[in-house]
């Protein structure tokens, strides 16, 4: 992974265009990423999580008010809905920012007024892991990441001579064949995330990215799968990608959207 031009997310809705094919150079190059963050953390024994977790949000979005922070933020709990049960989180909280100026601002404010809710979220988790992301649009998806949707989650791992020029490359051809499919924003969004911190520790777990698929609702998703598995668009994709990234099986989630720009 490289550091100087960074590559680096869940939302779907960042604002900013990964994929910018520089005409002026000849050469695709990648745009600015932004921040995202992700807790996955377990419930306490006892606790109905679901009720405390709805409990913690309002708390939250009212500290947040209160301390004139988070306003351009979109936050959103996640609920799994198919996984192998790999991935043993009860609470898993996204949020993201459209930029790096808002999220330190944020980040600050929470690091000096944010006992509080540090407090009321140890009530009911414990086990939290945290971690930071930076996040770069494939498809860029619409207005409706700011309601509920659903998530889809997958771990790429380049293969050996492989990198991120192959990537872009490839990204900008799958984008113009989704495209070409008739797939807009209204379909579905998508992004790949790229560990910033606190990402499983060791050369061995560590993943090249993640690569994050929203939809407006579980309609939508399925509509993708038939073009997916009926309409040739793996095809497309293994044609792409085939010789640069492995992928490990989906995880996808129900996506309550918690808090959204003010």
């Amino acid at each position: 992974m490289r550091f100087q031009s960074i590559l680096g997310a869940i939302c779907v809705a960042i604002s900013s265009s990964a994929l910018a094919d520089n005409h002026a150079s000849g050469e695709p190059e990648w745009s600015m990423g932004s921040p995202v963050e992700i807790y996955g953390c377990k419930f306490k024994d006892g606790i109905n999580g679901y009720a405390q977790s709805q409990k913690f949000a309002a708390s939250w979005n009212a500290w947040a008010d209160d301390h004139d922070a988070f306003g351009a933020h979109v936050a959103q709990l996640m609920w799994a809905e198919f996984s192998d049960g790999s991935y043993p989180t009860d609470f898993t909280w996204l949020g993201y920012w459209p930029s790096y100026e808002e999220s330190g601002k944020d980040m600050q404010t929470r690091a000096t007024n944010g006992a509080p809710m540090y407090a009321e979220a140890n009530k009911f988790i414990e086990q939290c892991a945290h971690s930071e992301w930076g996040a770069w649009d494939l498809f860029p998806a619409g207005e409706w990441t700011n309601v509920d949707h659903v998530t889809e989650f997958s771990d790429c791992f380049y293969k050996e001579g492989k990198g991120d020029s192959d990537l872009l490359v490839a990204n900008i051809a799958f984008a113009k064949e989704m495209t070409s499919r008739g797939l807009t924003g209204a379909d579905l969004g998508a992004v790949q995330l790229w560990p910033r911190a606190g990402a499983p520790s060791g050369l061995d777990n560590a993943i090249s990215f993640k690569w994050v698929t929203g939809y407006p609702d579980l309609q939508a998703y399925a509509n993708f799968t038939q073009a997916w598995w009926n309409e040739g668009l793996i095809l497309a994709w293994n044609e792409l990608y085939g010789d640069i990234v492995s992928c490990d099986a989906s995880r996808v989630y129900h996506s309550e959207v918690i808090r959204t720009p003010q």
